[in-house]
């Protein structure tokens, strides 16, 4: 997402690319999160990679801890347990885990067996082989469906639907005198049909079945074997082997439970193996919750006023988050909403846990930190329904479901999975939004090369911002384009806004209004052929103080909360800022520009949203990639406290000029002054190249600003808007008026406006 940076770990230096520009404050990547490395949770989804069968990854992969040094690979796209293997998990590389770009986990031991990225499971009508346009997102919806995992205690129960018939399945260990055999225990309501399992592939094994007919032998070069068996299978089912593979055949109308093991080890064991196939098909209860596993709540205790706006009208409360824990979990907001009393939120981290936070109230003294859930993939976006939590990850949009209400999620429901997602470093899935008729809302990535200059193969996916109906069956693309939007906002009527990140066709930072169908940039990410129109945004803002890096925006609904109700807030990730944006309509075309509201947050900000119980705005973020974050995380509440508030807060062009409206009248003299004024202007240049240069306007093939001659500044007759007469006022991609003015009564302004002029009306 752009510059350089250098971080520390406990292995030596870990250089990472991030672009071209310098100069920026940039904090240092957190450390690899080295629990889960251990135990603490059976259940890690990312995208993994296994050493055989050649090009075995699983993008949307499930990893669990089936034993304890034994571990298993579920591809919750294919319906596949890609691989199982001993002696150790998974290896924290890539983006989230170590900061490195360009890679991702791999199975971290020695790998027993292993499926290739083809359909797990098979329809009597269905051949092996990939139906899917390209080699990314779930299985056509009458094929299979991926429905989701329970957790009980460390036993995990995988849930999927194929071919019409609903299947729970219980991966699990069995030990033949030290050697691991990899269990799956699988229970069908009904088969409607005859239906294939894949059970593994032997590369270069060569196969043989027993007399039984319940195992078969894979014989390899070198003294161990592979042995795949089955018990518990119907009439009319079986194990065989089509070549490398063991396959075990169902007959329609079955329904029951049956295990497949498998097993691999020396030869002279071979007799042995059958008694693993003994003893009850075990999957336990789903529907119910298990034991809770985080009995620790963390107590902190919020800091009042840790920053105020000169005026004295806003000021900043910091909500300590949980850093501190006993799991030694990273914590990094990337998501954040509300339950309906406003006393507690729930907020999930980019390393795939969610928190829940109580003892929300005016002195925010007694703040208590559960640990809700864990295991999810990339988790930066958060919403709340009817008190039930929706996080959206790279693999798909999560409902959390606490059965047994004891603060833990039992099951993460698969909401929504019809979204593709690569291996690439930077498929991140920005934020989760609703509108008032249900729709849920979030913008994706484009697959940016490693040093933040191109990009790697596109899916159907990439750079889109997407709709999915209130009930997750349908996945709808509104607009494309986008780079790395990490942030959006969504009016009650549906009205959606974007930022994005400055890069290769983004020049600098935009807010984004968007049009159903508009395009806001990227080529690479058009998504049609030919590449359509650019779409312009509502301002753009420069990387020189204002945002590197977007984060997401939020509508003023509160009458609680100022001046400022239904007008449109920017937050910027990468300078850790708050902006009012102001808006024009003229016609078709949405224009206007942005004011900071000059508060110090605590890290990042890029998730605001307003609490329904005391109307104020709350905004979480995180240090991930470039910002001037100074902490790794932080949860802050911007609270008005009933003072006058000293600010633009309407922007307006036309051809007598440039109106900027205040909240407050202004002293004449000053307002009339245009030596109070200072107008700079200037464009930049949508290519190839990473980000633009600021280019004259007079003198198009040259660098720089050009100044502009305010002629005459006029106030009105309610003393609250100034006209700003400008020679050569014409059409530009940037406009800067800096001003040092005396509200009526005296109160100093010293402020800045950066808007965007498509249109002098």
């Amino acid at each position: 997402m752009g510059m350089h940076f250098w971080t520390k770990q406990a292995k030596g230096w870990i250089g990472m690319a991030m672009g071209a520009w310098t100069g920026l404050a940039l904090a240092a990547a957190p450390p690899v999160n080295e629990a889960l490395l251990q135990s603490d949770f059976p259940v890690q989804a990312a995208c993994v990679s296994a050493p055989q069968p050649k090009g075995n990854t699983a993008m949307k992969g499930l990893a669990i801890r089936v034993g304890p040094r034994s571990s298993m690979l579920f591809d919750t796209e294919l319906m596949r347990m890609a691989a199982g293997w001993r002696e150790g998990f998974i290896t924290t590389h890539g983006v989230a885990f170590d900061g490195q770009h360009g890679g991702h986990p791999s199975i971290h031991g020695e790998q027993v067996f292993g499926t290739p990225a083809l359909p797990g499971w098979l329809g009597e009508k269905d051949s092996l082989a990939d139906p899917r346009t390209e080699p990314f997102g779930p299985l056509p919806g009458g094929w299979a469906r991926w429905d989701g995992h329970y957790v009980h205690g460390q036993d995990v129960v995988l849930t999927y639907t194929v071919r019409g018939a609903k299947i729970r399945e219980h991966p699990t260990t069995q030990f033949l005198e030290g050697v691991t055999g990899f269990t799956r225990n699988i229970e069908i309501d009904q088969t409607r049909e005859a239906m294939t399992l894949v059970v593994c592939e032997v590369e270069g094994g060569v196969p043989f079945q027993s007399s039984s007919g319940r195992m078969i032998v894979f014989q390899q070069e070198g003294q161990d074997a592979t042995r795949v068996g089955v018990t518990g299978l119907p009439q009319g089912g079986s194990l065989v082997a089509e070549g490398h593979r063991a396959l075990v055949k169902l007959p329609k109308g079955f329904s029951g439970s049956f295990r497949v093991v498998v097993w691999k080890g020396p030869r002279s064991m071979a007799g042995k193996f059958e008694a693993q196939l003994e003893g009850e098909v075990r999957v336990p209860m789903a529907g119910k919750g298990g034991p809770a596993r985080w009995k620790h709540q963390i107590i902190t205790r919020g800091e009042l006023e840790a920053s105020a706006t000169p005026d004295g009208a806003y000021v900043l409360d910091r909500l300590t988050p949980p850093t501190e824990n006993p799991w030694r979990r990273r914590v990094r907001f990337g998501g954040m909403d509300f339950f309906a009393d406003g006393r507690r939120a729930a907020l999930c981290t980019w390393d795939g846990d969610v928190w829940v936070v109580s003892g929300i109230d005016d002195k925010l003294e007694n703040l208590t930190w559960t640990r809700y859930a864990s295991g999810l993939y990339e988790t930066l976006g958060l919403v709340i329904v009817n008190d039930v939590i929706y996080v959206s990850g790279r693999d798909q949009i999560t409902r959390l479901h606490d059965f047994n209400r004891d603060g833990e999620a039992d099951y993460y429901e698969n909401f929504c999975n019809l979204y593709t997602s690569t291996e690439g470093f930077h498929e991140f899935v920005f934020d989760l939004q609703r509108d008032r008729a249900g729709n849920f809302y979030f913008a994706k990535a484009a697959p940016v090369r490693p040093g933040g200059s191109g990009f790697e193969r596109i899916a159907a996916h990439n750079g889109t911002l997407c709709k999915v109906s209130p009930d997750g069956s349908k996945l709808e693309v509104v607009a494309t384009g986008f780079r790395a939007p990490n942030g959006i906002g969504v009016r009650a009527d549906g009205q959606l806004t974007t930022g994005d990140n400055e890069g290769t066709w983004i020049p600098s930072c935009p807010v984004n209004w968007i049009k159903p169908g508009g395009f806001y940039g990227v080529e690479h990410v058009a998504q049609r052929k030919p590449v359509p129109e650019f779409d312009p945004p509502l301002c753009w803002l420069s990387r020189n103080g204002w945002d590197n890096s977007g984060g997401g925006q939020v509508w003023v609904t509160s009458e609680r909360w100022g001046p400022f109700r239904d007008e449109l807030l920017h937050t910027s990730y990468g300078e850790c800022a708050l902006y009012l944006v102001m808006r024009q309509q003229v016609g078709e075309r949405m224009q206007g520009g942005a004011v900071r509201i000059p508060l110090k947050f605590s890290s990042a900000a890029m998730r605001p949203k307003f609490n329904p119980a005391d109307g104020q705005l709350y905004v979480a973020g995180m240090q991930g990639w470039q910002t001037k974050a100074a902490r790794l995380s932080g949860f802050d509440r911007v609270r008005y406290t009933g003072k006058p508030v000293y600010s633009v807060q309407g922007l307006r062009v036309d051809q007598k000029g440039v109106h900027l409206t205040f909240t407050q009248p202004l002293d004449r003299a000053s307002a009339e002054g245009a030596e109070n004024y200072n107008v700079q202007r200037w464009n930049y240049r949508r290519s190839l190249n990473y980000g633009s240069m600021e280019y004259s306007v007079a003198h198009p093939e040259k660098t720089g600003r050009d100044a502009m001659v305010v002629k005459s500044a006029r106030l009105s007759e309610d003393g609250k808007t100034v006209t700003l007469s400008l020679e050569d006022l014409k059409p530009v991609m940037q406009m800067q008026v800096k001003f040092a003015l005396r509200a009526a009564d005296g109160f100093e302004l010293n402020q800045e406006v950066l808007h965007t002029v498509h249109v002098v009306p």
